[in-house]
């Protein structure tokens, strides 16, 4: 290497030594041109490793944010579609007929009021199922020319008293009916249980009625409440829709869990 020039890189180190020790640092050495371009290069090289590792810290830090809103669209929507399945099963909801009562549980509307009714006990035709009837009812057109109809009659309770069952005398009376609307999707009776079973929100409950097994012809089980309200002016023996207790009969049937010739619960949950 030329002597003149390191010599003066020797200056320059003088002199940066002077301006140091002006300001009371430690003195400086004497050094070549290949000593600070291989400080710069180390300098240069120490910094694009942290340029490097800012860049992938920050493709990193994007991924994240990518996962992560890709994750909250995926919440998002499937919270959208419970809210809309919520929505539509509160809106639609269900009806049941509570069989025996004037009123709803606190939890249900009434759609309407009525009248608890159905065919002869001893009539061949007719329908065969016991129907709930408004109190309020309309008409389209009608006829009175006398030509084979179906017939339909109110319903009263034939039961021996006391009874031992319900709560209070129920022989011969007449039975109302009340329609009600829960905002619940779904609505079941389930005969046999006085209870609902777990995560099943009770309507009401009582006792299973049908007509009696002897008989001509029959009419389907309904469940009336067991406390049940009665129509105004009832309590005759018309021997019209007449509905009794259902009672268990051991053989087929397994006993235990089922009991012989006992009259067996109903009850009406929701969900």
């Amino acid at each position: 290497m030329n002597s003149a020039y390191v010599f003066s890189w020797c200056i320059v180190g003088l002199a940066a030594m002077a301006s140091a020790t002006s300001e009371g640092e430690a003195e400086p050495t004497c050094f070549s041109r290949f000593d600070y371009d291989y400080k710069m290069l180390q300098k240069l090289v120490s910094l694009e490793q942290t340029i490097q590792n800012l860049k992938d810290s920050l493709a990193e830090s994007k991924n994240k944010i990518e996962d992560m809103s890709r994750e909250y669209e995926l919440t998002t929507k499937n919270l959208q579609d419970l809210l809309s399945q919520t929505k539509e099963n509160i809106e639609s909801g269900s009806v049941y007929i509570r069989w025996g009562r004037n009123e709803c549980q606190d939890n249900a509307e009434i759609v309407y009021k009525g009248f608890t009714a159905g065919k002869k006990w001893n009539d061949g035709g007719s329908g065969g199922d016991t129907i709930c009837l408004p109190e309020d009812p309309s008409w389209l057109n009608y006829s009175t020319i006398n030509s084979p109809r179906g017939t339909v009659y109110g319903t009263e309770i034939n039961i021996e008293e006391p009874s031992g069952v319900f709560e209070k005398k129920v022989l011969d009376q007449n039975l109302p009916c009340v329609a009600c609307h829960v905002k619940k999707s779904s609505v079941i009776m389930i005969p046999g249980r006085g209870h609902c079973y777990t995560n099943w929100n009770l309507e009401y409950n009582g006792y299973l009625m049908a007509d009696k097994h002897s008989h001509p012809t029959p009419h389907n089980h309904v469940c009336v409440d067991h406390h049940p309200d009665f129509m105004q002016g009832g309590g005759k023996n018309n021997d019209d829709h007449i509905l009794y207790l259902t009672i268990s009969k051991c053989g087929s049937l397994p006993c235990p869990p089922y009991a012989n010739d006992r009259e067996l619960a109903c009850v009406v949950c929701s969900k």
